[in-house]
């Protein structure tokens, strides 16, 4: 799992990947261009991740094709990753990629809170509990996975 880290005054790689207990180099390729501005946001890994796993670039792959392996949409799978749609893709780069029953919701300028429940068919109690923080700022990356109790 990861979530979004608002960037505060004087934050530095270095201390954003000591609070959120990963390093800088992970930082680094979580987020392809980093703003450090004060208000800016980065994704930062989460403790548990069980929502998504790592796919390591092959040599001829590209956004597309991985997408379409995967059952994403392209654009959805570049917003994950911090990359943009036609961003060429290096062998050996680690990309994001949602697992099975995980669906995935990037926000966009004037989303509600009712308008993503109702996407994921949810209910709030859900989505809170599985997404840590929830801004509705464009971007920001919403998750939901069916619950079986």
């Amino acid at each position: 799992m990861y979530s979004v880290y608002k960037i505060m005054f004087g934050d530095t790689l270095d201390t954003i990947a000591n609070k959120t207990n990963t390093t800088v180099d992970e930082l680094m390729n979580i987020n392809s261009n980093i703003d450090m501005n004060v208000d800016s946001y980065i994704v930062v890994p989460a403790n548990s991740n069980d929502s998504f796993f790592t796919y390591i670039v092959k040599s001829g792959d590209n956004l597309y094709q991985i997408a379409r392996e995967y059952n994403i949409s392209a654009q959805d799978l570049a917003s994950i990753n911090g990359i943009k749609i036609d961003d060429y893709l290096y062998p050996n780069q680690q990309i994001m990629v949602p697992t099975d029953g995980t669906n995935i919701y990037v926000t966009k300028e004037g989303d509600t809170l009712d308008f993503v429940l109702d996407s994921f068919n949810t209910n709030y109690d859900t989505i809170k509990r599985q997404n840590k923080k929830i801004y509705l700022m464009p971007d920001q990356l919403i998750i939901f996975k069916e619950e079986n109790f």
